[in-house]
């Protein structure tokens, strides 16, 4: 399971992020991990089977998150497979630009929605709505108080 650890180098000083392996890559690995996990769990569990068919309305909710995992995985690998980095949990924090730039630029592109951190954001956001879920986005330019004279910049996206 994914751990609190970011991108410090493991006590090696540093690392470099790249599109294999950056900030967005690795909220959306959590994220996929933590549906799969969550689906595995349900599903291997008599009890939780149990309170499922006792309970309509929990059991749509799972339905519902066992659909937003599925649409999630079709934008997140747009190629039909989990990399596999994310297929094992793996804890991978990156690499020097040296090793491999080529095999990094390729693993990237099998998650290429989860590469830019604004396309990623806007297709997970996306997800979340068209399942009737509610989302918060945090204008990130206003956190510890209001400023009226503070303006966001407007984020790219492609």
């Amino acid at each position: 399971m994914m751990t609190a650890r970011y991108r410090i180098g493991d006590g090696t000083g540093g690392t470099y992020v790249g599109p294999a392996n950056n900030c967005a890559q690795d909220s959306n690995q959590a994220l996929y991990a933590a549906l799969v996990v969550l689906k595995q769990a349900v599903e291997s569990n008599p009890d939780a089977q149990a309170e499922l068919a006792d309970e309509p309305e929990q059991a749509e909710q799972f339905k519902q998150l066992v659909r937003l995992g599925r649409s999630l995985r079709h934008d997140m690998f747009p190629l039909g497979t989990a990399r596999a980095d994310w297929q094992t949990n793996a804890e991978n924090l990156g690499s020097s630009l040296e090793e491999e730039p080529l095999k990094n630029l390729l693993t990237g592109l099998l998650t290429w929605r989860t590469m830019l951190p604004r396309k990623a954001s806007d297709t997970v956001a996306i997800r979340f709505l068209q399942q009737g879920a509610a989302i918060w986005v945090l204008r990130t330019s206003q956190v510890g108080g209001i400023d009226s004279t503070i303006q966001p910049v407007i984020p790219m996206t492609l």
